[in-house]
């Protein structure tokens, strides 16, 4: 059995392989939807944070295991506040790898975000603006940067020396110019996509400051207590989704516009069917992932 580290992972893992492997599992996925076998995610609410357990096999019997950590303040202790470890097995039961699942969580996060606006985004979006801080908000930047030709990219965040950090991470990954905004709504005016990655569990992207040409793409609320848009935000876009199921159980931020009025059924498409096939929509989107265990086992195959 192999065991790789986060730098291994790091090393082994390509852009180019990720996200094509990616969408071509979801393709396979709306022709198919059988394709894979995903359980729904078990999750606990422990002392500090939130424990989940996330398996998936498919259909050539490929099998593995995810158990994800996410501490919100553990970044006070020089820790990520999410961590992760996978296990694969190959279609006769043998373990065949175990891998810190960190970056690859990374990976396969970033890069559904990225395929989402490769088919929603406008073409000639120029400016992504990054909203959050965290250890994957470099990531978000990167694998976006992979689909559009981004002529700049503006960071935000609350604090003012994680801003900063965050910058140089973008910096050393891309050689795009990178900005700090010191006021939200000025990075709103200026982008084209806005992706946001927190562990906010108040709304952030206030929908009031949208306008037409925008495309938000949200991964941070994948409990229902967590939210980063406010109801504005969801209901002046038109709203996709990783899974829809998985969102109707998850996902803060749609959870609580439903609650305000919103309804799942105003939902137009989940990313099987966008990669799919032409989906229209209006001016505003957004893209809406609470992370599937299928992009999991997809990367996790990659490094074997």
């Amino acid at each position: 059995m192999q065991i790789f580290n986060d730098d291994d992972i790091r090393k082994s893992l390509k852009w180019p392989e990720v996200l094509q492997s990616l969408e071509q599992a979801f393709w396979f996925r709306y022709k198919n939807p059988d394709c894979f076998i995903m359980p729904e995610r078990v999750g606990m609410n422990v002392l500090q944070g939130t424990m989940l357990t996330m398996p998936c096999a498919d259909q050539e019997g490929w099998f593995g295991v995810k158990q994800v950590a996410v501490i919100p303040n553990n970044p006070e202790r020089n820790k990520p506040s999410v961590q992760a470890w996978y296990t694969l097995f190959d279609p006769t039961g043998t373990p065949v790898l175990a891998c810190s699942a960190t970056f690859l969580t990374k990976f396969r996060t970033s890069a559904v975000s990225a395929i989402a606006a490769k088919y929603l985004a406008i073409p000639d979006a120029a400016t992504l603006l990054v909203v959050g801080t965290g250890s994957l908000a470099p990531w978000m930047a990167e694998a976006h940067a992979q689909v559009r030709d981004y002529k700049k990219i503006l960071v935000w965040g609350r604090n003012a020396d994680k801003r900063q950090k965050t910058l140089e991470s973008i910096q050393q990954a891309l050689e795009i110019p990178v900005e700090l905004v010191e006021h939200l709504e000025e990075g709103m005016k200026q982008a084209d996509v806005i992706t946001v990655a927190t562990t906010s569990r108040t709304p952030i992207i206030q929908g009031k400051f949208l306008r037409a040409g925008q495309h938000i793409d949200i991964v941070g609320a994948f409990i229902p207590e967590m939210i980063e848009v406010d109801a504005e935000t969801v209901q002046r876009a038109d709203v996709f989704v990783d899974d829809l199921q998985a969102c109707k159980i998850e996902a803060g931020d749609l959870i609580q516009a439903q609650q305000a009025g919103w309804s799942f059924e105003q939902v137009k498409a989940d990313l099987a069917k966008v990669v799919s096939q032409k989906v229209e929509h209006g001016d505003i989107t957004l893209f809406k992932s609470v992370g599937l265990a299928l992009e999991d086992l997809v990367v996790a195959k990659l490094l074997v």
